[in-house]
């Protein structure tokens, strides 16, 4: 169990706790009107007695109002909470989540170019390649810049961190090829893409896919904290309704055993 769900459990003890403190409270009240309402003659409570009673019973109540009101409270910034929490793992988790698979359909795609321009002996000109893959580069940028601009944790910045410099070197490496390769140095280009260049491919790889499961962990850890929340509100929800029941209650009894000791006491005599 969480710190945070044994706090709100801890919170619903309290208001439990000063609920059963102010109920006996209230029925110790009543039972105090009940015997004051007659002396041992018989003889009724004036009015302005029967009055200050109702008085003292009415704000005995108060503080159950009270722990109604913060209750609700409670619940407000609960809500809140569980809003928030759902709206980052939309925009800190999902998006985010799919801008990496954008990017890594975009890093296995530019390798896919270079490795046709070496395989199939192409001969077009190295300006058009250049340029796609400057498209590849722009596109790859655009999904880092609006991952940077979500929320990270620092194991996320640091996989990030990680894929941007395999990036900027596998970017350099191939321009080593390209430049091989339209100086007619075919073998030398491919030995480079083979080489070093799968290594540092297989580094990005690898480290998108720390970046994914981090983003995983991190996604597990904001459902449990919505649980926790949806928890701490079925709670709360659970114990207004009680209070509210039971306050409903203790009002009525009150009513009740004070009118009862309006009454004159002759009408309950049988002779």
């Amino acid at each position: 169990m969480s710190s945070q769900e044994l706090v709100s459990w801890g919170c619903a003890l309290i208001y439990v706790i000063l609920f059963v403190f102010y109920f006996y409270s209230c029925k110790f009240t009543v039972v105090k009107i009940k015997k004051q309402l007659f002396n041992r003659k018989g003889v009724r409570m004036n009015r302005s007695g029967i009055t200050q009673q109702k008085i003292k019973a009415t704000l005995l109540l108060l503080p159950v109002m009270v722990v109604v009101i913060l209750t609700s409270l409670s619940m407000r910034s609960t809500m809140r909470e569980m809003d928030q929490a759902l709206g980052s793992v939309y925009a800190d988790r999902l998006e985010p989540a799919v801008d990496m698979v954008y990017l890594s359909e975009k890093f296995h795609a530019r390798r896919h170019l270079l490795e046709t321009v070496l395989i199939s002996h192409h001969t077009g000109s190295p300006t058009i390649i250049r340029k796609k893959l400057k498209q590849y580069d722009t596109g790859i940028q655009q999904l880092i810049d609006q991952f940077e601009k979500t929320s990270l944790v620092a194991d996320e910045k640091t996989s990030l961190l990680a894929i941007k410099t395999v990036l900027s070197d596998y970017r350099q490496l191939e321009q080593i090829i390209l430049r091989q390769w339209a100086s007619g140095q075919t073998e030398a280009a491919r030995d480079a893409f083979h080489g070093h260049g799968a290594v540092l491919f297989q580094q990005g790889v690898t480290h998108l896919h720390d970046l994914a499961r981090i983003q995983s962990v991190v996604g597990q850890e904001f459902r449990k904290k919505s649980h926790t929340e949806a928890l701490h509100f079925y709670a709360n929800s659970t114990l207004q309704v009680a209070v509210a029941i039971i306050m409903g209650l203790l009002i009525l009894s009150t009513l009740y055993n004070v009118n009862l000791g309006n009454r004159d006491p002759k009408a309950w005599h049988l002779n």
